[in-house]
């Protein structure tokens, strides 16, 4: 669903799953970013049969959390992400961004990213990826437990890395817990909802929070993005 505003693709979270898609059609979006384990990968034309059939579409899908060695599923999640036209987003918490050139030397067709790890700071950030000509998922949870003054990290990477952000997830976190409900953490919302409508980022947010909180937060989002 996009809000009223005529804003960006606002998409949900799931498993490419016919009674998980249908829920999250029912909780109002039409799009959504995969959440992949490696036996949906294994029935590659099977899962994309079934995310064609669904009511939603892929706006992206995210690696397993694999490896740096299992090159078979980062294949594999490309071509899924190639079949469903979906932007291919790379991370796992086994993989450090300092073997960021090892996974982009895999070879990806999709338009993909790196999500920026947990207490990744913008620092690292720009030596490890950006620099490199590589593009970044924002993820704000996890740049929220790296940066002290989160706002101005947050105002920093989009204005100065605009072409470089592919997409965003969006969640609410402490400095030691991130993925929560929204307003169940530490973040203020409303203004990170504000800095990335007044910036130049235009694709996909994933609300990357659980999936009985996804309503809730689609309709936050919608408030602070109109307001």
């Amino acid at each position: 669903m996009s809000p009223a505003t005529d804003g960006p693709t606002v998409a949900g979270k799931c498993a490419p799953e016919p009674a998980a898609l249908a829920a999250a059609a029912d909780r109002g979006f039409d799009a959504v970013e995969l959440y992949l384990e490696r036996q949906h990968l294994d029935a590659l034309e099977e899962t994309v049969r079934t995310v064609e059939d669904a009511a939603v579409s892929a706006a992206s899908v995210h690696t397993p959390h694999v490896t740096p060695d299992e090159h078979e599923y980062y294949e594999l999640t490309d071509r899924l992400a190639v079949e469903l036209d979906a932007y291919l987003v790379l991370h796992s918490k086994y993989v450090m961004h300092v073997f960021a050139p090892d996974v982009e030397a895999i070879g990806f067709d999709a338009a993909h990213g790196h999500e920026n790890n947990t207490g990744a700071s913008v620092m690292h950030l720009e030596e490890m990826i950006l620099a490199r000509g590589n593009d970044l998922v924002l993820d704000t949870a996890h740049l929220y437990t790296a940066e002290r003054e989160y706002h101005d990290a947050l105002e920093s990477l989009l204005s100065t890395y605009p072409d470089q952000i592919g997409l965003i997830h969006l969640t609410d976190s402490t400095r030691r817990d991130d993925g929560l409900p929204f307003g169940d953490g530490e973040i203020d919302l409303a203004a990170t909802v504000r800095a990335i409508r007044d910036s130049s980022f235009d694709g996909p947010i994933v609300l990357e929070v659980s999936q009985d909180a996804q309503a809730d937060a689609l309709a936050v989002f919608e408030d602070y993005w109109a307001d």
